[in-house]
This record gives C-alpha cells, sequence and structure tokens, in this order.
C-alpha cells in the first residue's frame, strides 16, 4: 500500500533539488536497466516562492496535487485531522538571503517547526526526510537536534553522496577498521559543496572499529594559508595518494593552479583527523582517501555523480527515502547529520573569523 506524504519545499524548476526528487516520485525513472514506479503518493504541497521558471504548478495539475498556502494546510491536506504517513522536506535552493558567515538561511528550521507543530498537536508522529543539512546556523541545528531525539521523531537528513556508486567497486574500506586519518577533494561553492564531502567521508568514518565520539574542533584555511596546510607534512602524504589516484596532472605544480583555495580541518575526540580540500576548477569530483595507519597506504574511493540529466544517483536517494517512509527506520543515524551539518556551520564562522572553532555540541556517541 503507498504511503501519503505532503511536500514543504522552497522552490521547484529544472534540476533543482525538488524537480531531481520529487519528479522522480511522481513520473518514475529508469536505473540500472530497471523502471521504477514510487511507493508513496505525495498528496499536498507547499511551495515557498514561485520564480518565473517554476514546475509546481504544472506538476501539481498533472498529476492532480493541490498546492497549499501555508505548511499547516499542506499536512492537513484538505481534512480536520492530520493523518498522512509521512513528510518530505527540501528547503534547498531559491532566492533567500545569506548572512555575514556566508551561509545562505534557507527555511529549514521554519519548515521543520511548522510540521513540528501540526504533529504535536494531533499527538501524531510520522517519518520526516529533510534534504541535505536540516538546518544551517548552529543555533538552528542544535535545536532541531534536541526536539527530534526529545520526540523520537523518525528523521532522515542526507546528502545524495553517500548513495551513489563507488569506484573500485571491489574492496571497500571495511566496517570496523579502526582510522587514524581521511582526506576529501571538494569543488564549490564552499558552503553548498564542502558539506557533501563531510557527508561522503562521515559515511565511512562511523563505521570505524571505536564507533563514532564526535568532533571537538573545525579549523578553516583559505588562499596561502590552506595551501601551506595541505602541503605540510601531516598532509601531503595523504592528498599525494589521491591526487595520484585520480589522475591530478602534477601533484607538485597542482596547489598553485587551485582558484581561491579552502581546507578544511576536522579533529576528532578519538584523534581522528579530517581534511578537505576545495580545488576548483581542478577537482569536480567527490574523491576521498582512508589511512588506518600512518605506516599502511590510504585507500583510496570515489563517489561516481551523474553529471547531467536524469541525475540518477538521485534516483538512489529517492529509493532511500521511500523505504525509509514505509520503514519508520532512517539508513543512519541522526548523528551523522548533526556532526555534518554542524561541521559546516562551524567551517564558515572558522572561514569568517579565522579562528579555530571549538564544537563541544558534536561531542555524541553513536
Amino acid at each position: 500500500m503507498k504511503k501519503r506524504v505532503a511536500a514543504v519545499i522552497t522552490e521547484y524548476w529544472d534540476i533543482c533539488h525538488a524537480d531531481v526528487i520529487l519528479t522522480k516520485m511522481l513520473d518514475g525513472f529508469r536505473m540500472d536497466g530497471r523502471q521504477y514506479a514510487s511507493t508513496i503518493d505525495i498528496v499536498a504541497m507547499y511551495v515557498d516562492k514561485f520564480p518565473p521558471t517554476d514546475l509546481s504548478r504544472g506538476m501539481a495539475a498533472k498529476h492532480g496535487i493541490p498546492i497549499h498556502g501555508t505548511i499547516r494546510e499542506a499536512l492537513l491536506a484538505g481534512q480536520s485531522e492530520f493523518d498522512l504517513d509521512g513528510i518530505i522536506i527540501i528547503g534547498e535552493h531559491g532566492d533567500y538571503p545569506d548572512n555575514e558567515l556566508g551561509q545562505t538561511l534557507y527555511p529549514r528550521r521554519l519548515f521543520f517547526e511548522e510540521c513540528l507543530k501540526v504533529m504535536l498537536e494531533f499527538d501524531r508522529i510520522v517519518p520526516v526526510f529533510t534534504d541535505k543539512g536540516f538546518a544551517v546556523v548552529r543555533e538552528d541545528i542544535e535545536w532541531m537536534y534536541r526536539q527530534i531525539k526529545q520526540n523520537r521523531i523518525p528523521f532522515m537528513s542526507s546528502s545524495v553522496v553517500p548513495y551513489s556508486p563507488q569506484r573500485p567497486a571491489e574492496k571497500p574500506f571495511p566496517n570496523g577498521a579502526p582510522l587514524r586519518k581521511m582526506f576529501g577533494f571538494c569543488y564549490g561553492p564552499v558552503e553548498r559543496y564542502v558539506y557533501h564531502t563531510l557527508e561522503m567521508m562521515q559515511s565511512i568514518a562511523e563505521n570505524r572499529a571505536c564507533g563514532e565520539s564526535g568532533i571537538c574542533r573545525v579549523k578553516a584555511y583559505k588562499d596561502g594559508e590552506a595551501i601551506g596546510r595541505l602541503l605540510s607534512e601531516e598532509w601531503n602524504g595523504i592528498y599525494r595518494t589521491l591526487g595520484g589516484y585520480i589522475n591530478l596532472r602534477n601533484l607538485d605544480t597542482f596547489p598553485s593552479e587551485i582558484k581561491d583555495p579552502v581546507f578544511v580541518e576536522l579533529n576528532y575526540k578519538d584523534g581522528l583527523k579530517s581534511g578537505v580540500l576545495m580545488a576548483n576548477p581542478e577537482v569536480v569530483t567527490f574523491a576521498s582517501a582512508y589511512q588506518v595507519d600512518e605506516q599502511e597506504a590510504p585507500i583510496c574511493r570515489e563517489f561516481l555523480l551523474q553529471g547531467g540529466k536524469p541525475y540518477i544517483h538521485f534516483g538512489r536517494l529517492v529509493l532511500e527515502i521511500e523505504k525509509f517512509i514505509h520503514t519508520g527506520r532512517p539508513p543512519h543515524a541522526v548523528e551523522r547529520s548533526l556532526l555534518t551539518t554542524g561541521g559546516l556551520d562551524a567551517c564558515m564562522r572558522s572561514l569568517h573569523t579565522g579562528e579555530a572553532i571549538d564544537t563541544p555540541h558534536l561531542i555524541v556517541n553513536y
């Protein structure tokens, strides 16, 4: 039986996140030679903005879905009771202001808060999927995490990257292995894509032998300081290994080719160190390396995204979302999203101030 859900979104236009997720649910899609039809019914929508390129009204008319003027009305779906089976929030893309840190203030907390009010009013908690990070700034991130835990909300928030095919397909980094250091490439802009790299690496890091204990400190470097940190004794070896894996032309001259480089260093409570290099315009892939021991060669992984339509990597995410709506069991702990979303916020704060950011709110076990 199909599950009935409401979609709460910022905007809906060609190749935005609402399109590459919801259109697959509405129209179906092909992946790996198979045709998939959705196992959920989107019965109501709330759309925050309607730009000239809007697709939401046409898609809603095509599929007989009412677009409501408020989130509450969308969740009630024309009824006097809240009886939906799930909620999909896509708070990504759209014309929203930036704060002084360069963070785009998408209304993700507002969307979630309005949904929470309805669930509490009718004493009906349902699975909630929120696309990408579940909030933007630290205060909202901490507030949402508390609400999710206190109200025992089945909750999923994720980048598409961890669910993408990996290369090489054989010999993945073994679950339960200890982990000393990890490094990943990223491309820009900073806030939108550092997040994806953090998600890519955390999806592997959380499986290490000791379990996850959280992030205690984040420091972001830019321009010459970023390159100096990259080429330091601490990071040079793992950078060269991964650069060789993805066939960067010349590892000696490559750093000078990077436009406005950013290097982010995250220190975990258990001693694990993570580094992210934003390397525009030369690196446009999500590639990462993982090192068990200083004396061992890093294991390299590349997470593969389709560079054009139909962006089939989102099809894999859609299948995970639908399974989550049906079962109420998220594919990973909400703490992963807490670390990646909170780590990104700390990165933006560090870039703004030039200082390292202590993150006691990100010291969690799972």
